[in-house]
């Protein structure tokens, strides 16, 4: 059998400086970055970085072949053994894998492991746009996962190590699928590495969200050359399958064993996946199981504040749930390959995906051209089995692609994934499903023939400038801030509601275009490195604390919609302070039919949704009460759903600050035993009623005891009432300790 042993713990790192001599070594643990970013993506560093650490893998056992596995590494990498150079790899967001097989045997199992690093920029290396003309950041460092793998000589392969077409390790699709029965291909790649013929059998089950068989085949009576390696398909019936869909993402597990001639299990592969058939028209929109859905969706990159890319899976899994829970069922993988713990997560949370080559307004030369194609593959192996991918986005986003180019990566994508369940996609109308930005003007006129649409982006820069999107740098005539969708969480009351209303008109656009469905930009705000502010275009902001635009957002989906893990339902939300500045006109987001407002107990009358020309197609308009005169107090909104109460909020005036109040924003998810974590603590500080100080913006100190790594600097500036430490959490760790202190006041939190 295949064992797996982490090499995430005990790395020497340091960077290399003008002085080498001088660079220090200190001891790090993966995912890690090489430097601690700022927020505004203006303090990059960009250069050589070296992680060493010893490999004790004990006597290298006969028949056993070894492996290197690292989920990626920031972005051209050179890797030593002993001081000698075995691999060289380019492209920082995919996986990949080294035999190491004959040193580890030469060595006796005890050798010296290197990378060396390299994050500066190269136009041959996608995206390969500068950094400072760059509308995102890339980080650097070994920011994932990596392992060794233990195989025996006759072995399932690794699907991107093996780097063959159309396969590698266990490739699953469901060939048809109706609530009678489904069929499911299931394809393996063998290798015999040994110096003998094997012969074997294939044992192959599919498993059910239950554990339960629903599904076998034995493919007897195989046998592989020796240094041979060879591709198996078998065809498996599922009678009265639980089909995957956003609103019941059933999962299946496929186990395939190779085995010796007596049945005993040589080598063991289990892959999780979905029976799901989907399709895209003009006419017939996204469909899943033969159901049509018109799903609401938004963009995401991968970053988090200070740490960059190097999040663990729980940081992931929170990100996916937040996206989820604010009304989202789709999300673009803008504009690279994501964590696959974020892929996983969506796929057992019901987020629908397009995943993303490495690319934005930038076409280089050919070798620049041939590691687009190389990543179209790579992404495709990588990620074919999770259920929540549905497009493949095999173009260089807002980039002049010539015709061959476009060609060859609709191509890739069909010979890496045959069958009717591959679909394109790309911003020039060359692929299966055209993507279009509402900025573009064309998601009203656009047809070709029955060729579905999805819109990529709406509601930000159509508000910012006046063009496509292209000239990033100077904007070529912005448009008024006070009109943009560019709004903090410190813009107030005024900016977070001119944001929400953007983005409301611009989804109500969007609703009455013939689009299969539409992606909001974006999920969170993001360090740029053309700018030197962030982006702040998210329903969300860096820390993940919501604007009023995401509880529009949530308000969207029906309140009949939950899930078992994550939280739906009825919902209502006052877009408001309530402060002596506050708008007279009081808007009330809502999925409910009726909403009641009060001011201190009185009520001021029920409101049905405000539908106008602006809101028509909304599934649920807000609600909006003319003329409430301020007064200090509490405005409480309740939400009615056939004359009975369901959801309620209340806002109220803040008085003086009185307390300092610690929660750890994780979302009730925590990293499972020996896994790290990154984890937000925000500091609100609050009036002696509970309320939060909205218009705070004072120091906060934060000082942390036990195991666990401030990564924010100690001293943050709180914004809208909150101010927010990111702490990085050992796998190790047996708890910490988070003070905060602002003035005479002073909270604590144990985790």
């Amino acid at each position: 059998m295949s064992t797996y042993l982490s090499l995430d713990r005990q790395w020497l790192f340091r960077r290399e400086g003008e002085d080498r001599a001088a660079a220090q070594w200190e001891t790090v643990d993966l995912p890690h970055s090489p430097f601690i970013s700022d927020l505004d993506g203006q303090e990059h560093w960009l250069g050589l970085c070296r992680y060493r650490r010893m490999l004790d893998l004990g006597a290298p056992l006969p028949g056993r072949r070894y492996f290197l596995q690292f989920g990626a590494a920031m972005q051209a990498a050179r890797i030593f053994l002993d001081g000698g150079e075995v691999f060289r790899h380019e492209g920082g967001y995919l996986p990949f894998e080294i035999d190491v097989t004959e040193h580890i045997f030469v060595a006796h199992g005890h050798c010296a492991l290197e990378l060396e690093l390299d994050n500066r920029w190269n136009p041959d290396i996608p995206p390969g746009k500068k950094l400072d003309e760059l509308d995102s950041c890339w980080y650097g460092g070994l920011y994932r996962d990596a392992r060794v793998r233990i195989a025996p000589e006759l072995h399932i392969t690794d699907p991107v190590g093996a780097a063959v077409e159309t396969g590698g390790g266990v490739f699953v699709r469901t060939l048809e699928a109706s609530p009678e029965q489904a069929v499911v291909r299931v394809r393996t790649h063998v290798r015999n590495a040994g110096t003998e013929r094997r012969r074997f059998q294939l044992q192959v089950a599919i498993g059910d969200a239950e554990g339960r068989e629903v599904a076998r085949q034995v493919i007897s009576s195989l046998d592989l050359e020796a240094g041979g390696s060879r591709h198996f398909e078998c065809d498996l019936a599922v009678t009265a399958p639980a089909q995957w869909s956003p609103d019941r993402p059933v999962l299946h597990r496929a186990t395939v064993a190779v085995a010796g001639a007596e049945g005993e299990p040589v080598d063991v592969a289990t892959v999780c996946f979905g029976i799901r058939r989907i399709a895209f028209s003009r006419s017939g929109g996204f469909q899943i199981n033969g159901r049509r859905m018109r799903l609401r969706g938004t963009n995401r990159l991968q970053e988090f504040p200070y740490a960059g890319y190097a999040a663990p899976r729980a940081a992931h899994y929170r990100d996916a749930l937040k996206i989820k829970e604010a009304g989202f069922d789709y999300v673009r993988l803008a504009h690279y390959p994501h964590s696959p713990h974020f892929l996983d997560a969506c796929d057992r949370l019901g987020i629908v995906v397009m995943a993303c080559i490495p690319g934005w307004q930038f076409m280089g030369g050919a070798r620049f051209q041939e590691a687009c194609f190389e990543n179209a593959r790579q992404l495709i192996r990588r990620d074919r089995n999770h259920p929540s991918v549905v497009l493949w986005e095999l173009s260089l986003n807002e980039t002049g692609m010539d015709e061959g180019f476009m060609e060859r990566m609709r191509e890739i994508g069909h010979e890496e994934y045959p069958g009717d369940q591959m679909f394109t996609c790309g911003w020039i109308d060359r692929y299966d499903v055209y993507m279009h930005s509402r900025q573009h003007g064309q998601i009203h006129r656009w047809a070709n023939g029955d060729k579905a649409l999805v819109v990529a982006e709406y509601g930000d820069w159509e508000y910012y400038a006046a063009n496509e999107g292209f000239d990033q740098r100077t904007g070529s005539g912005l448009l008024a801030d006070w009109a943009n969708s560019r709004k903090s969480r410190a813009d107030g009351e005024r900016g977070m509601r001119r944001q929400a209303w953007n983005h409301m008109v611009a989804l109500n656009d969007t609703l009455a275009s013939p689009a299969a469905f539409d992606g909001q930009w974006a999920m969170f705000d993001y360090a740029r490195g053309y700018h030197p502010i962030r982006a702040k275009v998210g329903v969300a902001d860096v820390f993940r604390l919501p604007k009023f635009s995401y509880y529009f957002y949530r308000s969207q989906r029906d309140p009949s919609e939950n899930g078992d893990n994550w939280e739906g339902g009825a919902v209502v939300h006052i877009a408001s302070h309530w402060t002596p500045r506050s708008d007279c006109r009081v808007l009330v987001f809502s999925n409910c039919e009726e909403v009641e407002l009060k001011l201190n107990g009185v009520s001021l009358g029920t409101r049905t949704p405000e539908r106008t020309w602006e809101t028509q197609h909304l599934p649920h308009p807000p609600f909006l009460f003319e003329a409430v005169a301020y007064v200090v107090g509490t405005l409480e909104a309740i939400g009615l759903i056939a004359g009975r109460p369901v959801a309620r909020h209340q806002v109220s005036t803040p008085g003086a600050a009185a307390a300092l109040e610690l929660e750890a924003g994780n979302a009730g998810i925590v990293a499972a035993p020996g896994e790290p974590d990154l984890l937000f603590i925000h500091a609100s500080v609050q009036d002696a009623g509970g309320t939060l100080c909205i218009d705070d913006g004072e120091w906060v100190d934060f000082r942390l005891e036990g195991a666990g790594c401030l990564l924010s600097p100690g001293r943050i500036k709180a914004e809208a009432g909150v101010a927010t430490a990111v702490v990085g959490v050992p796998a190790d760790s047996a708890g910490f300790v988070v003070h905060a202190t602002r003035g005479p006041l002073a909270g604590v939190i144990r985790i």
